[in-house]
């Protein structure tokens, strides 16, 4: 078996984003070269190929490769905007038919057999089964909030559901960012968010309007130009390969020294 990292994106509570997470992150670790497969874990529900526009191509999803012996070179899509990068999509409906053992030696044998870089699950709003099976997989997880009191003790509850199941490396990404609502005291500290979430931070992501309207058409944060939701997904994406990066790198219009003086 080759060196595949598993790497889920999650949240006990809805809404924080981890599908853009899940995309943009895979989308750009391709673009950096790693032979990504992004899997959608969010059974019943199914959102991450409208997306990644996707949606017209799927023929097969996870369950046909564990349950019906669905070769994974005839399951994955293949991505167009990168050699590199693939699709699995779940199931439309799911009846809690899987066992977390036999999701966790599929997607393992699904690495190997396409000699995949990083696997990339998106989980759903929930800590029910696809959270149980995108567990016993994961090397490592991402929780996804913002910076809503209710997410942000999602994200602490979450992590500690992942160190239950046995995800040990845990990392916190802020999403929908925005340094002028702190500065006014409307949102916590960025100091404050980590201490409550108990998570070593790896990436803050600001909202951008635009980026829910390109999700929309099926497209991804890179065809924004200049946009420093992108440059924070690049960052997150050389963190996650154990590059070390500052925050802030990248972004546009901002002035890091004194942005970070304010978000502490």
């Amino acid at each position: 078996m080759n060196n595949c990292k598993i790497i889920m994106v999650t949240s006990c509570k809805g809404g924080v984003g981890k599908s853009t997470v899940s995309a943009n992150l895979g989308i750009r670790l391709a673009m950096d070269g790693w032979r990504t497969l992004i899997i959608d874990c969010d059974f019943g529900v199914r959102s991450l190929d409208l997306i990644m526009g996707l949606e017209n191509e799927v023929v097969f999803d996870i369950t046909d490769v564990i349950l019906h012996g669905i070769a994974p070179r005839k399951a994955l899509i293949a991505d167009s905007r990168s050699e590199n990068l693939f699709f699995c999509s779940a199931p439309y409906s799911y009846d809690n038919e899987l066992e977390p053992e036999a999701f966790r030696d599929a997607v393992r044998r699904i690495g190997s057999e396409m000699e995949l870089d990083y696997i990339i699950i998106d989980t759903p709003g929930d800590t029910g089964s696809p959270f149980r099976l995108a567990a016993s997989a994961a090397d490592t997880a991402l929780v996804v909030t913002t910076y809503q009191p209710a997410s942000i003790r999602a994200a602490e509850r979450t992590g500690i559901l992942l160190n239950e199941t046995g995800v040990n490396s845990k990392f916190l990404i802020i999403n929908c960012f925005n340094a002028d609502s702190i500065e006014f005291g409307v949102q916590p500290s960025l100091l404050e968010v980590i201490d409550k979430t108990c998570l070593q931070l790896i990436g803050i992501i600001p909202y951008d309007a635009e980026l829910g309207e390109k999700q929309a058409r099926g497209e991804d944060v890179f065809t924004l130009k200049s946009s420093n939701a992108a440059a924070a997904f690049i960052n997150i994406a050389k963190r996650i390969t154990g590059k070390s990066v500052p925050l802030f790198t990248g972004f546009k219009r901002i002035k890091r020294t004194a942005l970070i003086k304010r978000i502490q």
